[in-house]
Order: C-alpha cells, then sequence, then structure tokens
C-alpha cells in the first residue's frame, strides 16, 4: 500500500478533489497513512479533520471507497469508523456553538438595562410568544434581585401584540417582582395590548402605568 500511494500520491489526489486547498489535505492524509498505516490513529485523524470540516460525510465516504477500489489493501473499514467518530465532533461542536447562538440571540432579544442605581428598564421589540416572555421573566426576576432595584420598567411600545397565554406570563411576571420589593412600571401600551390585560384580569394595584418610557422617568424624577 505504501508503495502504491507515494507512486501514485499526484494521480489519487486529483481523483479525490480538483480543488487545490482540498487536494493538500488529501494528499497529507494518505502520506500520513502511507507512513503510519493504521499504527497512529490520532495522526490519521489530524489529517483526515480539515477534510471532514470542508467537506460532508458523504462526500468524504466515497472518496475513501474510491481509494479503497483502487489501493489494494486500503483500511476501509478502519477508517471508516474514525470517519464516524469525527463527523461525531464536528456535529457536536456544532451542537455547542449554536447554543451559544441561542444564548446570544436570547440576550439580544430581551435586553435589560441598568438605568439608575435602582432603576432598571426592559425595553421589549419584536414578537413576544410564551418561550420569549418565560425568557424575559427569567431574566428580568434575576436581574431584579441581583441589583436589588426599586423599580422595573417594563417598556412594550416595540410589542405590536400580546396574546393572553403570554399576558398570562406578565402577570405571573409582574407579581414575582413585587414579591421581591420592587414596583414594576408598564409602559408604551397600546389599546389591543391593554384589552388583552384587562380581559385576562390584571390586578392595576401591582403595576404602575405611564403612556410612555419618558412619562414613566419623569413620575420617577418627582418620587425621587
Amino acid at each position: 500500500m505504501k508503495d502504491y500511494i507515494i507512486t501514485h500520491l499526484e494521480n489519487l489526489s486529483i481523483k479525490l478533489s480538483k480543488i487545490i486547498s482540498e487536494k493538500v489535505y488529501w494528499e497529507n492524509f494518505l502520506v500520513t497513512l502511507a507512513q503510519n498505516n493504521m499504527n497512529n490513529e490520532i495522526e490519521i485523524k489530524n489529517t483526515l479533520r480539515p477534510i471532514i470540516s470542508s467537506n460532508n460525510f458523504k462526500k468524504v465516504f466515497t472518496a475513501l471507497k474510491t481509494l479503497n477500489e483502487e489501493i489494494n489493501g486500503f483500511p476501509f473499514v478502519e477508517l471508516i469508523k474514525l470517519l464516524i467518530d469525527l463527523s461525531d465532533e464536528k456535529l457536536k461542536e456544532k451542537e455547542v456553538v449554536l447554543e451559544e447562538v441561542k444564548d446570544v440571540l436570547s440576550e439580544l432579544a430581551v435586553p435589560v438595562l441598568r438605568l439608575w442605581k435602582d432603576i432598571i428598564v426592559a425595553p421589549l421589540v419584536g414578537t413576544l410568544d410564551s418561550e420569549r416572555a418565560q425568557s424575559m421573566a427569567e431574566k428580568l426576576l434575576a436581574f431584579t434581585s441581583e441589583t436589588r432595584a426599586k423599580y422595573v420598567i417594563i417598556d412594550v411600545t416595540g410589542v405590536n401584540v400580546i396574546d393572553t397565554i403570554v399576558g398570562g406570563f406578565l402577570i405571573e411576571t409582574f407579581n414575582a417582582i413585587k414579591l421581591l420589593g420592587t414596583n414594576v412600571i408598564l409602559t408604551g401600551i397600546k389599546p389591543n395590548i391593554a384589552h388583552t390585560l384587562v380581559k385576562i384580569g390584571i390586578d392595576f394595584n401591582m403595576v404602575i402605568v405611564k403612556r410612555d418610557l419618558e412619562t414613566a422617568l419623569n413620575y420617577l424624577i418627582l418620587e425621587k
């Protein structure tokens, strides 16, 4: 196998890929395989990684199958096992990245800002579904507890619709914030949102309602 690979290295790598960078990856893999056979799996894995990174499983499998048909004694089964291991690693890396992206998007979707020492504001924008409302509630409660804020302003100016389920989440959040000893100020309510909140029985003793963020800030200045 070693002599065949070394003698036909150029032709084999061209068969596997005509892209120069990939051709170099395949040459490195073939040279490593020729030198080590399967006695050094770590080195062989290291040369397979860049190939898998730039190709899908099926394409690499087909390439290894081509080599198996070309080279006598080619360790096809052992290499497929390595290919499966590396594909699992790649999948796990993707899952980690997706989770990180999801966390970043969640942070961006529910911004909570410390306005003053004891005042925080959560300006909500876009569609507020139950998942996002749950995320907002958890983040807002944690931030309120951490900062010991006296007031939390929840501004819904940028939210067009709130259904009864999300409205229920909001009321639960208001109640939970009140239990922390913090006042809730709700601003930017549109008529349809007001109708939904009344329909599901919001207790206006639990929340201070102001027309907009500016009115809420003026109210807090006077309070202080």
